[in-house]
């Protein structure tokens, strides 16, 4: 094997009689739009329906992101320290990891979920923040679902129940309280004012949305943070937001790349222009 002077192998392409494979995409082309839309036109032949379904929706709910009224769309390196965050935990949606490292920033105590359905987000918030307590509400049973003030969304999430699932006997559950009920009827008042973040992310759908909200803001301590999910990914989330947003004394701000859209009584977000080197593609 041939070496070079310091003793170690030459890069494949430096060989002797090797040569690299040629660049696709055309010569001197800094982007390659003749090999996307060839790659786009042969997808859409072959999976038409699926594919074409994916691209709508991608294009719709960037739409949404990009022409909000009212909630302001900030990146995720204008949250000051996140990238000083160490996070533990799945990586198959990485919405719940920003809420986790979100309770780190606010140096949260406490925090009320609406939503446990499996207990994913409770878990990693108690685990990755060992002096938070977590509260998290759902409904006792499937058996409440024809009982419900407003109309459920996800129909599929009331077919099993395994509510708290995840942190069932786990060391974060003596820090993970389990409350059972429906939220539009819920009594709050033993958490009133005592609550440092707030992640809704129950039934999606305009009513309940509001309802969940309502009572979010009554739980808020002095320095509380509201975070939605699904605000780029169900009509009720998207517009009871954007109705909201210019009514509070502090804007609702979506995070690109996410689901998550936030207000904060903190000086969490840095609004100065980014370097490019610095901006995530939404």
């Amino acid at each position: 094997m041939d070496r070079s002077e310091d003793g170690s192998s030459p890069p494949a392409g430096d060989r002797p009689g090797q040569a690299l494979p040629p660049a696709s995409g055309g010569s001197g082309d800094r982007y390659p739009w003749r090999a996307l839309a060839t790659s786009l036109a042969v997808r859409l032949v072959q999976n038409r329906d699926h594919f074409r379904h994916r691209l709508l929706r991608h294009l719709w709910i960037d739409l949404k992101r990009f022409g909000a009224p009212a909630v302001e769309l900030v990146d995720l390196a204008h949250v000051r320290g996140l990238e000083e965050v160490q996070i533990e935990g799945p990586v198959w949606r990485h919405d719940p990891l920003i809420v986790a490292a979100l309770c780190r920033l606010a140096g949260c105590r406490t925090v009320f979920e609406f939503g446990t359905y499996l207990g994913e987000t409770a878990w990693l918030i108690a685990h990755n923040n060992p002096r938070v307590h977590v509260y998290t509400l759902d409904l006792p049973g499937p058996e409440a679902v024809g009982q419900l003030a407003y109309e459920p969304t996800d129909p599929e999430y009331f077919e099993r129940w395994e509510r708290g699932r995840r942190f069932a006997g786990t060391p974060e559950a003596v820090r993970i309280t389990q409350l059972l009920g429906d939220s539009a009827t819920f009594d709050f008042s033993p958490y009133r004012g005592r609550i440092d973040l707030v992640y809704v992310d129950a039934s999606h759908n305009y009513p309940w949305v509001r309802s969940d909200t309502e009572a979010a803001f009554q739980l808020l301590s002095e320095r509380g943070t509201v975070v939605w999910d699904d605000y780029t990914h169900y009509p009720g989330v998207f517009r009871f937001l954007n109705q909201l947003s210019p009514r509070l004394d502090h804007p609702i701000v979506h995070v690109s790349a996410t689901r998550l859209a936030v207000y904060t009584r903190l000086p969490l977000l840095d609004r100065r222009p980014l370097p490019a080197s610095r901006l995530n593609d939404p």
